[in-house]
């Protein structure tokens, strides 16, 4: 056989056979979805980006700067977040601060997972301390930034769960009703945690319930777009959101902004906390 005849014979052979595939770099993968900590306290991993933060013109109850209030505008802005975050699932209950704090201050007792009340912003912080000796996590209170881009959930609309909202869905005063709700249940106390749907990040009781302390000072939106805020560096009160089962349903809202005293033991049975922590 010639050597031009062994180099087709070569070819013919070569073509039966596949090509070995070029290797490719094994894709990323982003922080577990969930985490659980030594006391229980469930985690949801929550992504970046960005939303517009505060309350449209055309939304109802949309409210004022009021300091003496404890309110503050929800002039609509953009923000991004260019850190993901791990939320807590629900609010910090009476077992898990009891667990870690060794007492129980709340009003309302006597079934199983309720939140925590009656606890105060330095409160909050003494709980946090402690739970950090324990499970060496950056535990801390959400931003105020970081609470309405959890809450929302992608969403533009007063609630996650729409224009309105109802006492099946979160629990609130139900003599009241917002747009065109209608008229509810009116519990007068602290419902367990989970009790209601969650919203679309599977967080629970983002609306009613307990009001939810936040890391910032109370104060005015920034004029424009802004990243990663932290809200102002000095101020009278800090930041609470997401309304309680003492509140309106409008008080209730996604852009709603409340504010509280620090100092002593709290003494509001329907303020309570909601934790997360960064991994950077």
């Amino acid at each position: 056989m010639t050597r031009l005849s062994c180099l087709a014979l070569v070819a013919t052979l070569a073509s039966g056979f596949d090509a070995p595939a070029p290797q490719q770099d094994a894709p990323k993968q982003g922080p577990p979805k969930h985490f659980t900590n030594g006391v229980g306290m469930k985690f949801v991993w929550i992504p970046p980006g960005g939303f517009l933060m505060g309350g449209t013109k055309e939304e109802l109850d949309r409210q004022p700067f009021d300091i003496l209030a404890f309110r503050a505008d929800e002039t609509r802005h953009k923000v991004t977040l260019t850190k993901g975050f791990y939320m807590g699932v629900y609010t910090v209950t009476q077992e898990q601060w009891q667990a870690v704090i060794g007492d129980n201050p709340s009003y309302f007792k006597g079934e199983k997972n309720l939140p925590v009340e009656r606890v105060s912003w330095n409160d909050c912080q003494g709980f946090i301390k402690k739970l950090r000796g324990k499970d060496r996590r950056p535990y801390r209170l959400p931003t105020e930034a970081e609470w309405e881009y959890a809450c929302r959930a992608g969403t533009t609309t007063p609630f996650y769960c729409g224009e309105t909202i109802s006492t099946g869905q979160a629990n609130y005063d139900g003599d009241f009703t917002y747009g065109n709700g209608r008229k509810g249940l009116h519990r007068g106390k602290t419902a367990p945690v989970g009790s209601f749907p969650p919203n679309p990040w599977g967080l629970y009781d983002m609306h009613g319930n307990v009001w939810q302390w936040c890391q910032d000072w109370l104060g005015d939106y920034p004029p424009k777009g802004v990243v990663d805020p932290r809200g102002p560096p000095t101020g009278v009160t800090r930041v609470m959101r997401g309304g309680s089962f003492s509140q309106k349903p409008e008080d209730c809202r996604s852009a709603r902004r409340n504010g509280g005293t620090l100092p002593g033991r709290g003494d509001a049975i329907n303020v309570g906390l909601r934790l997360c922590f960064s991994l950077e």
